[in-house]
């Protein structure tokens, strides 16, 4: 920092915030803490960075650390950004650990909507990390280094670098060649977004994050809860039904862990980053047709009313009135499986007897 003391004649610098580059100081005319960085660039792109960083300070957003103020000083140029009270998200995980599922989806929920803002005004992050998300008290997740010369200019780099980050969060440790296994639809969704092929819909992104960030899979109610009773598993039923009738095509990935309960109970199945379902619940013929996913739903719920997945010979001991429903859904012959319309019906029938 050499014998700078003050910025500008108004930022008065104190301590340095972690083991970066960033400093704390004392904004005197504002009367509030700020946090400075100095941008280090070669003389040549300096008049480039600053112009970034002048665009990013028109950005505003609740979970994105504003850049303040942009000067020169000692002929270097400085971002004055907001200070923001919180501990890295890198710091959170190598402290205490990785973070819950519903946690890290919900600072995913933060940052990618900080991303979607920034792309929408057509600035690009290039910098999305571990180190630049900060985890506040409040459980709000904000993400900072704005203003910097961008190391990238896709967006599309940017969601990968959030996937990298969430897989951070939940493993402890970047992806690396082989991300984290686990059919869990937060795991499966970072591997979607890494794939070298691309990355899913954002609006898929988007809502798996929003689902998962207050919502728990449905093997996980049924592993802390013990098997649900037939009324319940209807309702749950019903719930995916109309999914799969919304979507109008093969879902794919129609299995416990994709379905998630609410706190009043409520289903819903998540959108499938990409194709796949877990042997013991996919159809016996293995084809791409919405028949297949209503075996599926059918080994789903037969799971969540008797505590296991269904298996050749497996009885059915807890299902109740559900029973001869799921014994038509999981019949091997296609043809032999009810219409959503009957289904339905039937649904209901035990849902609301």
């Amino acid at each position: 920092m050499g014998e700078i003391r003050k910025l500008n004649g108004r930022y008065r610098l104190l301590n340095p915030l972690g083991a970066g580059s960033v400093r704390l100081a004392f904004d005197e005319t504002e009367h509030r803490d700020v946090a400075v960085r100095r941008l280090r660039v070669p003389p040549e792109l300096r008049d480039a960075a600053l112009f970034e960083a002048r665009r990013a300070a028109a950005l505003h957003h609740p979970s994105v650390a504003r850049v303040l103020d942009v000067l020169i000083e000692g002929g270097a140029p400085w971002l004055v950004m907001e200070f923001v009270s919180g501990a890295s998200l890198e710091q959170t995980v190598r402290s205490r650990g990785p973070l819950p599922i519903p946690q890290a989806a919900r600072a995913g929920v933060c940052v990618l909507s900080a991303l979607s803002a920034a792309h929408e005004a057509g600035i690009v992050h290039g910098r999305v990390d571990p180190g630049n998300v900060l985890l506040t008290e409040t459980g709000r997740a904000v993400l900072t280094g704005f203003g910097s010369p961008s190391l990238s200019t896709l967006p599309s780099a940017d969601l990968w670098s959030l996937a990298a980050t969430l897989h951070f969060a939940v493993e402890g440790r970047p992806p690396g060649q082989v991300p984290a296994g686990g059919p869990d639809p937060f795991r499966s969704l970072i591997r979607a977004v890494l794939h070298p092929a691309g990355p899913p819909a954002l609006e898929v992104v988007r809502e798996t994050l929003d689902l998962l960030a207050v919502d728990r899979p449905l093997d996980a109610v049924v592993s802390a809860s013990g098997p649900l009773p037939p009324g319940q598993v209807a309702a749950i039923g019903l719930a995916v039904l109309d999914r799969l009738e919304a979507l109008g095509e093969f879902h794919g990935g129609v299995q416990p862990g994709n379905v998630l309960i609410d706190d009043s109970g409520r289903a819903r199945l998540t959108p499938l980053a990409r194709s796949g379902t877990l042997p013991a619940y996919t159809a016996p013929e293995g084809a791409p047709t919405r028949a297949a996913d209503l075996w599926s739903l059918g080994a789903t719920l037969f799971a969540a009313v008797e505590g296991r997945p269904p298996a050749p010979g497996a009885a059915l001991s807890r299902a109740g009135a559900l029973a001869p429903v799921l014994f038509l859904l999981l019949s091997g012959d296609p043809l032999e499986r009810p219409t959503m319309d009957r289904l339905r019906r039937d649904l209901l029938a035990i849902a609301r007897p």
